[in-house]
């Protein structure tokens, strides 16, 4: 706060000292630094780590993925075979025990809700599947 001062030379005149207080502003800073400091910490992301599909070719790859294939009307794929979803989670377990693998791709129509993925990505999650890849899919 500026303060008036009564100058000897001058009568009736005041002096006014015009240098701020910085204090509060200073006080304001470190308290948001601090804020910032602790509210960083608390941040802890969840979710479920994909691989999406790059922008490239299509391109085949001779690994041992399992393919499941979402079609339109809820008609699910695994590597080929048409397989009701009330049997999805078996059908996984003998895939994976034949072929030794533990990661999906899973291709889905565009017309698909993302509901019925998400089901399916879970069913396999609690299979044991331990990497989900989407691949892109089309109209079929």
């Amino acid at each position: 706060m500026a303060r008036r001062r009564r100058s000897s030379r001058t009568k009736g005149r005041l002096k006014v000292n015009v240098s701020p207080d910085l204090t509060p502003l200073i006080n304001c800073m470190f308290l948001l630094l601090i804020f910032f400091m602790v509210a960083t910490t608390f941040i802890n992301p969840k979710g479920l780590s994909v691989d999406l599909p790059g922008s490239g070719s299509s391109e085949s790859r001779a690994t041992k993925d399992m393919n499941i294939v979402i079609e339109p009307g809820g008609i699910i794929q695994v590597n080929g075979e048409v397989t009701e979803e009330v049997k999805l989670a078996e059908k996984i377990r003998q895939v994976m025990k034949a072929e030794n693998s533990k990661n999906v791709i899973l291709e889905a129509d565009r017309t698909v809700a993302h509901e019925e993925i998400v089901r399916v990505v879970d069913i396999a999650r609690g299979e044991g599947i331990e990497g989900v890849a989407f691949a892109k899919g089309g109209q079929r």
